[in-house]
């Protein structure tokens, strides 16, 4: 009876450790020339340009078919957008301002990748902004894999229009690698 009360207690806070430090595997970001990374655009004033949602997936997993995210515009900046999803055969709920979910009834694999999955059409007005990715208000940087599991992603790069782009959280590791003889010689 103890060994059945002690797996269970492992289990529980296995799972919650891993809710508590998800894996993050995947990223989403706004390209204005996919696939060239490119998170920047200076367009004339008073000319259209479209910001594509960009994402990938790295861990060599089964692909993804679900994933939940917002837009955020600088106020101004753009007249006349437009949301056009681009996913084959999706499966929408929501909306792009306020929180969103494509899903789609294909598995996007990881040998189509990076993939677009919308487009903002916008009507540059002349004033310098941003296009951010923000996060779903129920389904925080969800993406659903093919298999049905739940992965955390993050933002690469949000778009800047006119401007340098918003770093996005993705990072990297803050920590510098050394060697413990390094690290003792700061010590001596």
């Amino acid at each position: 009876m103890r060994t059945v009360i002690v797996s269970i207690l492992v289990a529980v806070l296995g799972f919650g450790t891993a809710l508590a430090n998800p894996i993050i595997a995947d990223n989403i970001y706004i390209d204005f020339d996919p696939p060239q990374y490119d998170h920047r655009i200076d367009p004339e004033p008073y000319t259209p340009f479209d910001a594509y949602v960009m994402v990938e997936t790295f861990l060599g997993g089964p692909g993804f078919t679900a994933i939940s995210f917002g837009l955020a515009v600088t106020p101004g900046m753009s007249s006349a957008t437009s949301f056009e999803i681009l996913l084959p055969g999706y499966v929408v709920v929501g909306d792009y301002e306020t929180g969103i979910t494509l899903t789609s009834t294909e598995c996007i694999t990881p040998d189509m990748q990076p993939i677009a999955i919308a487009v903002l059409h916008c009507f540059y007005q002349g004033t310098p902004g941003d296009i951010e990715i923000t996060y779903h208000p129920e389904f925080p940087g969800w993406i659903v894999f093919c298999d049905d599991s739940v992965q955390i992603f993050c933002v690469l790069s949000h778009g800047g229009v006119g401007k340098q782009p918003l770093a996005g959280d993705c990072g990297g590791n803050p920590v510098e690698d050394v060697s413990w003889g390094a690290i003792k010689a700061l010590y001596r």
